[in-house]
């Protein structure tokens, strides 16, 4: 009967690789320098943002999502439930705001995933991180692909869960300003 009380101890691996998405989602220089608001929605959609490529990476070979990808969808929403409880979202409106994060989380995830062009990518991430769909052609979001461009490329190769590292946002902040690169 403890079993049904019990939670599945988390994979520690999976957890680290949660635990670096945050990190790299909370660095300055996306709020300062890309332009991502600097409020709860912005800091959202950068985890969402930031984990997006390696859940994608985690696919199996059909398709669905593997065991270490649902491990780190739910260390996702394990840390969302934590946020809201923190900053005192109540027992009775509780289920909706995991169902509005639920809905955001996989709306954008699906935005990014089917993104086939540079373009679908940058109207994407100028809708969702910029949030104003007019900047789809700003140096901002152009340089916001190329990072998302180098995420997806980093998960792409090698073992995801022991190997993945995210680029470093300051090789493209030359872009996010204007420069042409």
């Amino acid at each position: 009967m403890l079993r049904f009380f019990t939670k599945k101890k988390p994979n520690a691996v999976v957890r680290r690789l949660y635990d670096a998405a945050v990190e790299q989602a909370r660095l300055p220089i996306f709020y300062q320098t890309f332009g991502v608001a600097d409020t709860l929605d912005g800091r959202f959609d950068m985890v969402v943002f930031h984990v997006w490529p390696v859940i994608d990476a985690l696919r199996q070979d059909d398709g669905a999502i593997s065991e270490d990808g649902q491990a780190l969808f739910d260390a996702f929403v394990e840390d969302m439930e934590q946020n809201l409880r923190s900053i005192g979202v109540g027992d009775t409106t509780f289920p909706k705001k995991m169902k509005q994060i639920g809905k955001a989380f996989y709306g954008r995830f699906g935005a990014y995933r089917e993104a086939g062009d540079d373009a679908a990518l940058a109207a994407a991430i100028a809708r969702n991180v910029l949030d104003d769909e007019s900047l789809a052609t700003s140096p901002k979001a152009r340089a916001l692909v190329r990072y998302a461009r180098a995420m997806q490329e980093a998960a792409g190769t090698g073992d995801v869960l022991t190997a993945f590292r995210y680029p470093e946002p300051a090789a493209y902040a030359a872009i996010a300003e204007g420069e042409t690169q």
